[in-house]
């Protein structure tokens, strides 16, 4: 297979795409990044150094391995598409610093590539499981030291949502949690291979070296706030309630719903409902 084509000209990709007879895929997010400047753009955002560990999601055709290779220190690459996977072995042979996945990212035993501490998560995520992707990297038991990603923008706004908009929810609290979130740029269409109906944004998250609250129950916390956003319409004091804890004397007003409360509002309701539910020793 001859793979000795720029990666960011959109007709040296075509044509090796018709050569061997792809098509990308729309279920599984084929969106190829194209452009040679927003993939610096990007490479710059997540701050990635010669002496960085880096995991990228979905490598696609490699245009964002081929940066990472030169800068990094050592790169994992998970790739689900076998015809994909087979060409980045191809291509990338000679790299001594790369290692490819052939596997589903979203069944990642993501501890093994993010321990030891620090990894840097970059990606232009496949749209379908983007949020699911993000979701599970901001476990606290592991979470990356950074990740910048190409995303759906309207996923960008979710992250990026205040408390009391439409928006805000489940995965704005939990990614906020462990960390700060910037959209670099939106990213117009014609940057991608074939280009997206959608609208595209990368977004760069820095983890917090200290949470907004300590929390008492970090498990309890990510419980209830999911427990919490498939019931947004309901009132604090039946949600609570429906959690199996009493909700009187609970310092926050129990008439509110879900959307409404902050981050350091709901680290404070995770706190009282740990203390009602099982005791701590105090100090």
């Amino acid at each position: 297979m001859d793979t000795d084509f720029s990666l960011t000209r959109p007709r040296e990709v075509r044509a090796y795409l018709a050569a061997i007879g792809f098509s990308p895929s729309k279920s599984m997010g084929q969106n190829f990044l194209v452009d040679a400047h927003m993939r610096d753009l990007i490479l710059d955002a997540s701050g990635v150094g010669a002496e960085d560990r880096v995991v990228e999601v979905g490598p696609g055709l490699g245009v964002m391995t081929e940066g990472l290779i030169e800068r990094a220190k050592a790169v994992t690459a998970i790739e689900l598409d076998f015809r994909l996977s087979e060409h980045l072995q191809q291509r990338f042979s000679d790299a001594r610093n790369l290692t490819l996945i052939h596997g589903d990212a979203t069944k990642t035993e993501w501890p093994e590539l993010l321990r030891p501490d620090p990894v840097r998560v970059i990606s232009n995520l496949p749209y379908s499981v983007g949020s699911r992707i993000l979701y599970d990297l901001a476990n606290p038991v592991w979470a990356p030291l950074s990740v910048t990603v190409m995303l759906q923008s309207d996923v960008a706004d979710r992250l990026l949502a205040s408390a009391g908009s439409g928006l805000y929810g489940l995965l704005t609290v939990r990614m906020s949690w462990m960390f700060e979130i910037q959209r670099i740029r939106q990213v117009p269409g014609p940057c991608f291979l074939p280009p997206p109906k959608v609208g595209s944004s990368v977004v760069h998250l820095q983890r917090r070296e200290q949470p907004p609250v300590d929390l008492l129950d970090s498990v309890l916390f990510e419980k209830l706030c999911r427990f919490a956003f498939t019931r947004r319409r309901k009132q604090l004091r039946g949600i609570v309630k429906d959690f199996g804890v009493d909700p009187e004397g609970l310092s926050l007003d129990v008439t509110r719903r879900p959307e409404t409360l902050n981050l350091v509002e709901w680290a404070e309701l995770a706190n009282q409902l740990a203390e009602k539910s099982c005791p701590f020793e105090k100090e």
